[in-house]
């Protein structure tokens, strides 16, 4: 992957389910499709998980390739591997752009949001994530609680590796 999914965009559901993905976000879309071509529609996995998650995380068909990958490596009949694959290989569906850069939201993905008319997209490095935006802002503010390893009155690069004294 050449790129990384960054900032945040609220775009409108039209009365199709048809929900534009940012431009930006399209290039890595197709960066990250290997059967992709000039000339044809990029085709992104949006793991949608179960009630502990409240948000869909979309990945590039290659990145989600590299995910499973890992999870195989783990020890066959372990908890953690039968989790991850049911997140990763279960609850998933894959999408394609049509020719406007938009992606339909099936039902059951619209249903598991709560979501209607507005989508929140917030890029999140190498995947992008696709909110209800009231629960976004909700979430958000979960953030700002102060636990022993993170101060919520700092500017967050302070955590930034790397540069420590």
């Amino acid at each position: 992957m050449f790129g990384v999914f960054i900032g945040e965009h609220e775009n409108k559901i039209d009365n199709k389910f048809r929900l534009s993905i940012p431009a930006d976000f399209r290039r890595l879309l197709e960066e990250g499709d290997p059967k992709w071509e000039p000339g044809k529609n990029p085709t992104m996995a949006i793991v949608y998980g179960d009630e502990r998650r409240n948000f869909l995380e979309v990945f590039t068909v290659s990145d989600l390739l590299k995910v499973l990958r890992t999870v195989t490596k783990m020890p066959r009949g372990s908890a953690r591997r039968a989790a991850l694959q049911k997140l990763y290989a279960t609850q998933v569906q894959t999408a394609t752009l049509d020719e406007t850069g938009r992606i339909v939201l099936s039902a059951k993905l619209r249903e598991k949001l709560g979501i209607d008319g507005l989508a929140a997209i917030i890029g999140a490095g190498e995947t992008f994530q696709i909110w209800k935006p009231e629960t976004y802002a909700e979430n958000d503010a979960l953030l700002l609680r102060e636990d022993e390893d993170f101060d919520p009155t700092l500017d967050p690069s302070v955590y930034l590796p790397g540069d420590e004294g």
